[in-house]
């Protein structure tokens, strides 16, 4: 069983759209992990009807970890083998699911969707976001000796055997679970790999990624080099 794991915060003008065209794609399940959004992304998405959707609506929780974590256990509750996770905006496009699903079967345990390998490419980004992007990574390959080139993307396939894993990284709530779970499947000698993807920038909504996420993420990388 496939789980699509979707983090949502006031998403409205994008969620349901990207549902449908998700299930225009790939046959999967969708699960929605929605941190109490104000601007009607549960209404809308509880008037698709569509039987292949799971909604879980944290009212107190935050965060993108977390709610990634959430709804991995979910998935896993549930009887997913496979979860994909990837973001709301459309930045992440539907288009490479199956491509995700075919790299699956030569046994890899972790697929990232990457930006950084030939045939990937960032689209409608400011040189800003550019040069924290590629920085970051930097310090990942540095700090933690990854062999991805993106480490950052949370557009990602996982085995059940790396999602056993990943679920450990309980005190990893914001974007730094995304390197607590790379680190995990390297240190577990899992299979990994990359496929190249197109990442465009959301044309709706607002980033969640701030300067104090940041500060945690780089806190937390730093913690996780000095206990390797």
């Amino acid at each position: 069983m496939i789980y699509i794991v979707i983090p949502t915060y006031k998403e409205k003008e994008n969620i349901t759209r990207l549902v449908k065209v998700i299930n225009s794609t790939i046959d999967a399940t969708v699960l929605i992990v929605d941190d109490n959004s104000q601007d009607g992304t549960l209404e809308a998405l509880n008037s698709l009807g569509f039987s292949n959707l799971v909604v879980v609506e944290r009212k107190t929780e935050r965060g993108l970890g977390s709610a990634i974590r959430s709804g991995i256990k979910t998935a896993l509750d549930k009887g997913a083998e496979y979860v994909i996770t990837m973001d709301a905006d459309f930045s992440h496009d539907p288009l490479y699911l199956p491509y995700f699903l075919d790299k699956r079967k030569e046994g890899y345990d972790l697929v990232i969707g990457s930006r950084y390998i030939k045939g990937g490419k960032i689209e409608n980004w400011p040189l800003k976001r550019r040069i924290i992007s590629k920085g970051a990574n930097f310090l990942v390959k540095f700090f933690l000796k990854s062999p991805l080139h993106d480490n950052t993307s949370n557009y990602r396939l996982y085995s059940k055997r790396a999602l056993e894993e990943v679920i450990k990284c309980d005190n990893a709530n914001g974007f730094e679970f995304q390197i607590c779970a790379i680190y995990s499947i390297i240190k577990a000698k899992l299979k990994i790999g990359e496929i190249p993807i197109v990442f465009r920038d959301r044309e709706n909504g607002n980033s969640k990624l701030t300067t104090k996420e940041m500060y945690t993420w780089f806190k937390y990388l730093l913690k996780l080099y000095s206990s390797s």
